[in-house]
C-alpha cells in the first residue's frame, strides 16, 4: 500500500493533478471496472481507453480501476503483472515538441522543490516505437524504500518504473508503469506487455472498453432533499455533493474536446465558468412574489454595475407550473472581447425561494444551436414537493432580521479612527492591532461589502515623518502605472489643512470606454474590469500621528451611485470625535511629487 500512496503521489505533486472521485467501492475498498460501469458483454473486453482523450491500452484480467469523471486521469493496479498504471492528458496549450518538454523537464528537475519524492533516472532519451511514434523514455527505480532501509539495501526493492511522454493530437500523454523489482527481474516480457499496448488513439474497436462518459441521453437529476428536478444533457455532470443546497452542474468536456473544434487565440477563458447552477436560497415569506425578487435583483444590478458592461436582453414572466417564476437574462463585458451571459430563472415554490443560473460565453450564445442546449435545460427545472425532505425546515435569510441600509461605525480600535457604514459590510479585522517595528505602531480594521464589491482598509498610527512622505507611496508608484500613461485611469489629487491637520485625497479611476477602445478588434487584448481597481485614499497628518482610509471598488462597480458612497465614506472620517471634512482644496498634479 505504501509503495501504490507513493506511485500516485509524486506524480500528482510532479503534474499538479487533482484526484478525482471513484466511481463504486467494494467491500474490500477495491473498485472494480466491471461492478461499476459494464455488463456481462464487457467481461471480454481486453482493452481500455478513451474516445474523446483519444487514448488505449491492454486491461489486464483482474485490472482493478480508478478515474477522472473525463477519463483524462486513469489510475489501474494489477496483481497477476504486480504492476500500476497512471495516466494523465493534459491539452499541449503551448504547442510543446518532445523537445520543448525534456527541456522543461530538464528545468524541473533543477528546483528544489520535492526532496523527499526524487526519482533515480536511469536512462532518458527521445525515441521511437515500431510504428514510428516518438515519445520521451524515462527509466527509474523508485527510491521510496531508500527511506525505510539500511543504505544501499533500497536498490534491492526497488520497484522498476518506465516514464512514456507522448505528444499527440494536440494532447500530452504522461504514462508511468511500475513493476514490484523483483518480479521485474523474470518477467521483463509481461512488463513489455503492459507499456508497448500503449497507444495515443482510439480505433473503435469492439475489445476496447471506453472509459469517457458518452451518454448520448439526456439524464433527470432529483434532488431529493430540496424538491427539484432537471433534465441534463449529453455529457453534463452534477457536480461535489448530490442532493446539495448550492448544486452546481458543468459540461464534463470542452466544445473542442467533443468536435476537435480550434480554440480561439489570444482569449482567456478560464475566468469564465460556464455551467448551471441550481440554488435554494430562503424560505419565502407570505405574498413575496418572483417578480418582487427579480425586480430587486434588477435594481442592484443598475446600482452596482457600469451601464457600459451589462445589456438586459430578457425581463419577463415564465409560465411553470407549481411555481410563480421570473426570467432575467443579462449579457456582461466585464471582460473585454470575452462577453458572457446570464440567464437566471427567480423561482418561488414550494413555500422556497430559487435561483437557477446559467452562465454561457456569448458567442455560444449567438449560436441557435448552442443557446438551445442551455435553455432546454433550463427549461427543464421543475418544483416536485413529492421530493421535499420530511426534516427541511425554515431557511432564513439575514435579510429577515435587519435593514441592510441601516448604518453601523467603522472604527479602529485604539487610535479611534472612525467611519460610517451600512450593514451590509462585512467587518473582517475589527480593531486588530500589531507592531512593525520602532514605535510605529499600527491600529487596523477593515471592511467588505460583496454586491458592490467595495474595500475598505482604515489605518493610524504613530509616524513622525512629513504627509508628503506618505503621499510618496501612492503617487511613485502611479508615476510608473502603465494604464496610467497610457490613458487608461487618471489621477486626482488634492489636499487641504483643517483645524490643524493636514489632509490629502489621492484618486485613481478607469476610464471604461478609454480601456475598451483599447481591447477593441484592431487590438484584441483582454482586460477583466472586475481586477482593475479604482482606488481612492484619504489621508490625515494630525500631530505626531497618521490616519490612512484607502477604498478600492472594481471598475465594473464603479457607478455614479457608488462613487457618492465613497466620498460619504470620506466626509464622514472621524478622529476622536472630530470631523475634518471641507470644501477648499488645492489641486496637485502627479508631477509635482
Amino acid at each position: 500500500m505504501k509503495r501504490v500512496l507513493y506511485f500516485i503521489a509524486c506524480i500528482l505533486i510532479t503534474l499538479n493533478i487533482v484526484p478525482a472521485r471513484a466511481f463504486a467501492i467494494d467491500d474490500d475498498g477495491k473498485i472494480d471496472l466491471y461492478e461499476v460501469f459494464s455488463n456481462k458483454e464487457d467481461m471480454l473486453k481486453s482493452e481500455v481507453g478513451s474516445q474523446v482523450y483519444k487514448w488505449s491500452m491492454y486491461l489486464p484480467d483482474d485490472g482493478i480501476i480508478y478515474k477522472s469523471d473525463n477519463a483524462n486521469f486513469f489510475y489501474m493496479s494489477t496483481a497477476s503483472y504486480q504492476s500500476e498504471i497512471l495516466l494523465e492528458v493534459s491539452k499541449n496549450e503551448e504547442r510543446l515538441s518532445l523537445e520543448d518538454m525534456l527541456y522543461k523537464l530538464e528545468n524541473s528537475s533543477r528546483k528544489d522543490n520535492y526532496p523527499v519524492w526524487g526519482d533515480r533516472e536511469l536512462y532518458v532519451d527521445i525515441v521511437s516505437d515500431n510504428s514510428g511514434q516518438r515519445y520521451i523514455k524515462i527509466i527509474k527505480t523508485n527510491t521510496f524504500y531508500d527511506y525505510y532501509t539500511v543504505e544501499g539495501s533500497g536498490n534491492e526493492f526497488s520497484d522498476y518504473v518506465e516514464n512514456r511522454i507522448y505528444i499527440e493530437n494536440d494532447y500530452i500523454y504522461n504514462l508511468s508503469v511500475l513493476m514490484t523489482g523483483d518480479f521485474y527481474k523474470s518477467h521483463e516480457d509481461m512488463f513489455d506487455k503492459l507499456i508497448n499496448s500503449f497507444k495515443p488513439s482510439y480505433d473503435n474497436n469492439t475489445y476496447i472498453k471506453e472509459l469517457s462518459d458518452r451518454v448520448s441521453t439526456k439524464r433527470e437529476y432529483i434532488n431529493s432533499i430540496y424538491g427539484w428536478k432537471i433534465s441534463l444533457n449529453p455529457y453534463w455532470r452534477a457536480q461535489g455533493i448530490e442532493n446539495g443546497r448550492n448544486q452546481n452542474f458543468r459540461a464534463l468536456y470542452t466544445d473542442e474536446e467533443l468536435s476537435n473544434e480550434v480554440k480561439a487565440e489570444n482569449i482567456d477563458n478560464s475566468v469564465i465558468q460556464e455551467g448551471i447552477s441550481v440554488s435554494l436560497i430562503s424560505s419565502a415569506d407570505i405574498g413575496e412574489s418572483a417578480k418582487e425578487w427579480a425586480a430587486l435583483e434588477i435594481e442592484r444590478l443598475k446600482d452596482n454595475y457600469d451601464s457600459n458592461v451589462y445589456k438586459i436582453l430578457k425581463y419577463n414572466r415564465e409560465n411553470r407550473r407549481n411555481m410563480d417564476a421570473w426570467r432575467v437574462t443579462v449579457t456582461f463585458n466585464t471582460m473585454t472581447n470575452n462577453s458572457y451571459v446570464k440567464d437566471n430563472l427567480y423561482i418561488i415554490g414550494n413555500g422556497y425561494k430559487y435561483l437557477v443560473s446559467a452562465t454561457i460565453k456569448e458567442d455560444k450564445y449567438k449560436d441557435s444551436a448552442k443557446k438551445s442546449n442551455i435553455e432546454t435545460m433550463l427549461e427543464s427545472f421543475e418544483l416536485d414537493s413529492n421530493y421535499l425532505s420530511k426534516y427541511l425546515g425554515r431557511i432564513a435569510s439575514s435579510e429577515s432580521f435587519y435593514n441592510f441600509d441601516s448604518v453601523k461605525e467603522l472604527r479602529t480600535k485604539k487610535y479611534d479612527f472612525a467611519t460610517q457604514i451600512t450593514k451590509a459590510f462585512d467587518v473582517s479585522k475589527g480593531g486588530s492591532e500589531y507592531e512593525t517595528g520602532g514605535t510605529n505602531d499600527e491600529d487596523k480594521v477593515s471592511a467588505y461589502e460583496p454586491i458592490s464589491h467595495i474595500k475598505i482598509d482604515m489605518t493610524a498610527g504613530f509616524y513622525g515623518n512629513e504627509i508628503k512622505n506618505t503621499v510618496l507611496n501612492y503617487t511613485g508608484k502611479y508615476s510608473i502605472d502603465g494604464d496610467i500613461a497610457a490613458g487608461l485611469a487618471h489621477v486626482k489629487i488634492k489636499s487641504a489643512e483643517v483645524k490643524g491637520a493636514v489632509i490629502y485625497k489621492i484618486q485613481k479611476e478607469y476610464d471604461i470606454n478609454a480601456v475598451k477602445a483599447l481591447s477593441g478588434p484592431a487590438f484584441n487584448k483582454v482586460h477583466n474590469l472586475e481586477s482593475l481597481l479604482n482606488e481612492y485614499i484619504y489621508i490625515i497628518k494630525a500631530g505626531n500621528d497618521t490616519f490612512i482610509q484607502s477604498v478600492t471598488i472594481p471598475a465594473a462597480n464603479g457607478t455614479g451611485k457608488n462613487k457618492d458612497r465613497i466620498q460619504k465614506l470620506q466626509s464622514d472620517i472621524t478622529i476622536r470625535g472630530i470631523n475634518y471634512n471641507t470644501d477648499e482644496w488645492t489641486e496637485h498634479e502627479i508631477s509635482g511629487f
